[in-house]
């Protein structure tokens, strides 16, 4: 299949200048055709859904740019037997639409509804869909049998639904990020999902927020095949499905459908675009480049295994596609990779990176001490991936972007059993992070955190925030080279940056009786942090203006209570800013200046 055509056709779920359908009195239509119905009939594509729900999985935004934004869903088709199914997309622009999705329906009615398609939802790509709306680029030449592919404005709010048949999904709201000189933008973010570990209050936390996108830094679904048997919600429980590890393409697809059928997922991702990276648990536990501590060798191939779970992320995901699909397959070119760039406006340049799949040499095999760590050669974001980064670097500098951000899944700053004020001998960093606590995260691989702090002094990036999951807890860093530097009162060096880490939407932390032991105690040996909670579920909210980042942890009631769903301990909110020019937190632990 020719390239351009696929590239325009096949990372939307195919759209439609070449169906054929069968009209009721067995005559054909050709979509595409200049006037009356040139669209399938309800009546012709009603056999191929599901009679009772054509989209269960329920519909997502994410992506966005100033003048695009992906919009995804899933239909369900009616059995095994059939292959395609022909979709619409049908869009209300609109000033704005409160989170409370009540109101939507009377809005998309009221206003001028838009269609756009068809588009296939091709059973090869698990009947997902991706419409990556106001990209004319993408469409350039491409007849579609109904509507026109138009640019979408900066900052601007739509309605979307998408139609099979007779059935249409529930409506989503999506929005494109503002351009030019930006005042401010507001943003959550989060990681850590297990469905088994709890509901998910987090999200609908979240999704009641007035938020320009949410930001999801990995472990969006878990592969185990336990747990949840405790929980229950309307007579379901939470157990995993299928009630075993995933391994193959089965497993993986029916997890992702799972998921989106949860009603806080689903509602969040109806209300908020999402710009979602992958950590492990979306392939298996402890993941890196090729292997991992959660795939024994009667599990099959790895490579067969991270394949199919890539290739389930990126249907399953309302993330955008670099590459065309195989045209055989379906599956994403083997050079798909999910590290890319925002820009939003001069106010923020955001960079999201792949910190575990693919350039990530194998973790560290003895806790804390092991000297390996601290091998030059061992990689974390791999060559490819650290050049890229600082090409979207130095574009930030070049663009004066007032905040540099960096979201990406494993704690960046040092986290210290013990460490000795740093020494530099021939250009090269000595003592410092003697022991430290994780291998998992950059402290075990200290070069390329080394190398990543040399490109931010080189290039000269100012207010740099890096953006963290993966621990299931929060915290806020300040990004010293050596953080030993500022004892005895005075620093040493300059702070490069300050780190903002999310707490997990259920997945555990400390135990209760641990974590505020372990909290008071962590300045004596990390002085660089400003604040930690150990144990509680919850989000970050981000509140990013010209003058200042303003940092509030919020924090669940409960997540194994169905009746406290969506109900905040207010009482537990932490609120930090971060001046701009500053470099550091202010609002939390006695700083030394």
């Amino acid at each position: 299949m020719d390239r351009r055509f696929f590239l325009k056709a096949g990372i939307t779920g195919l759209s439609l200048p070449t169906l054929v359908a069968c009209n009721s009195d067995n005559t054909t239509i050709a979509s595409g055709t200049s006037s009356g119905n040139n669209v399938t009939p309800a009546e012709v594509a009603d056999p191929l859904i599901n009679s009772t729900a054509a989209f269960p999985w329920g519909v997502a935004s994410g992506d966005p740019t100033a003048h695009e934004v992906i919009l995804w869903t899933a239909v369900a088709p009616a059995n095994d037997t059939v292959t395609q199914i022909p979709v619409v997309l049908e869009v209300v622009r609109v000033n704005a639409a409160p989170e409370d999705s009540s109101t939507w329906a009377a809005l998309f009615e009221q206003g001028n509804v838009q269609q756009l398609g068809e588009f296939l939802a091709v059973k090869a790509r698990d009947f997902t869909v991706k419409v990556d709306l106001g990209n004319q680029a993408l469409y350039a030449g491409t007849p579609f049998a109904v509507g026109e592919m138009t640019p979408l404005p900066a900052n601007q709010t739509l309605l979307y639904r998408f139609k099979a048949g007779s059935q249409r999904s529930r409506i989503g709201r999506a929005k494109t990020l503002p351009d030019g000189q930006v005042q401010q933008v507001r943003f959550a973010t989060m990681s850590c999902s297990n469905l088994p570990a709890g509901f998910f209050s987090v999200y609908d936390m979240v999704r009641r927020e007035a938020l320009d996108f949410v930001v999801h830094l990995g472990d969006y679904l878990y592969e185990y095949g336990t747990g949840g048997d405790t929980l229950s919600r309307n007579g379901v429980a939470r157990t995993p499905q299928p009630p075993r590890e995933m391994v193959n393409l089965t497993d993986y697809v029916q997890r992702h459908q799972q998921y989106k059928r949860d009603p806080e997922l689903q509602a969040l991702h109806a209300t908020h675009p999402m710009i979602a990276v992958w950590d492990d648990h979306e392939i298996t536990n402890d993941a890196y480049k090729d292997g991992a501590e959660n795939h024994q060798a009667d599990e099959g191939d790895y490579a067969v295994r991270r394949t199919i779970a890539i290739r389930t992320y990126f249907n399953w995901m309302p993330l955008r596609e670099r590459f065309s699909r195989n045209a055989n397959t379906f599956e994403p070119d083997p050079r798909e990779v999910i590290y890319r760039d925002f820009q939003i406006g001069d106010l923020c340049s955001l960079i999201m990176l792949d910190t575990r799949i693919i350039g990530r040499d194998q973790q560290a095999s003895i806790a804390a001490v092991d000297p390996d760590r601290f091998n030059p050669d061992r990689n974390l974001l791999g060559l490819e991936q650290r050049r890229w980064l600082s090409d979207r670097l130095y574009a930030a500098k070049q663009t004066n972007s007032i905040w540099t951000t960096l979201g990406q899944q494993v704690m960046f700053g040092q986290l210290n059993l013990l460490e000795l004020p740093q020494l530099k001998v021939l250009d090269q960093s000595l003592l410092g992070n003697i022991a430290a606590v994780n291998m998992d995260q950059w402290d075990g691989y200290v070069a390329e955190r080394n190398r990543v702090f040399n490109m931010i002094k080189d290039i000269g990036i100012d207010n740099l925030l890096v953006l963290t999951g993966d621990i299931h807890t929060s915290w806020a860093i300040e990004l010293f080279e050596n953080p030993m530097s500022v004892i005895g009162g005075t620093a040493l060096q300059r702070s490069l940056g300050v780190e903002v880490v999310t707490p997990s939407v259920t997945s555990s932390g400390f135990p209760d009786e641990v974590a505020d032991l372990v909290s008071a105690a962590l300045p004596v040996l990390n002085p660089h942090i400003k604040y930690s909670e150990l144990k509680t579920k919850g989000f970050a909210l981000l509140e990013m203006s010209r003058t200042a980042l303003t940092v509030t942890w919020k924090y669940a009631q409960s997540v194994t209570d169905e009746a406290l769903i969506g109900v905040e301990n207010e009482g537990m909110r932490k609120t930090l800013t971060v001046p701009v020019g500053t470099n550091r937190f202010q609002g939390g632990l006695p700083s030394i200046r």
